[in-house]
């Protein structure tokens, strides 16, 4: 992968990658979570005042906003930002810490988010990639 006339070190390339597929991951799991019926009827017998097809879209749309935000900082990561490294860090451990409940149900798709966000962040401090990070960007 190369951004401008620089190549990105392979750990980077591949980090960048493995959070498009987080992002891909977690709207997937967003818009389940929303139409699933349990979901549904846990919302509709706690009364709230806010109707089950408003909680579905916004649930759907928050998904959305997050999915972007992972790919935008992946970007900026991709580019040489640390602090971008670290927001995805914390992405990265409160996607699991988050996963936690689901994985113990067996949620195969969150075992598969966990292992992708795992790897996403273990690549980006990986020897090669810190390299990258101690450069001084344009």
């Amino acid at each position: 992968m190369t951004i401008g006339k620089k190549t990105v070190p392979t750990p980077i390339a591949v980090s960048f990658w493995l959070w498009v597929v987080v992002a891909v991951l977690l709207v997937i799991t967003g818009i389940i979570t929303a139409t699933s019926p349990a979901e549904q009827a846990a919302a509709t017998s706690l009364k709230l005042p806010v109707p089950t097809e408003v909680m579905t879209i916004s649930s759907g749309i928050g998904s959305i906003i997050g999915a972007a935000l992972h790919v935008l900082f992946a970007w900026f990561m991709v580019q040489g930002r640390n602090w971008a490294r670290v927001v995805l860090t914390i992405f990265g451990v409160l996607s699991v810490l988050g996963s936690i409940a689901s994985i113990f149900v067996g949620s195969i798709l969150a075992i598969v988010v966990v292992i992708v966000t795992i790897g996403a962040v273990v690549e980006m401090y990986l020897p090669a990639a810190r390299a990258h990070f101690s450069r001084p960007v344009r």
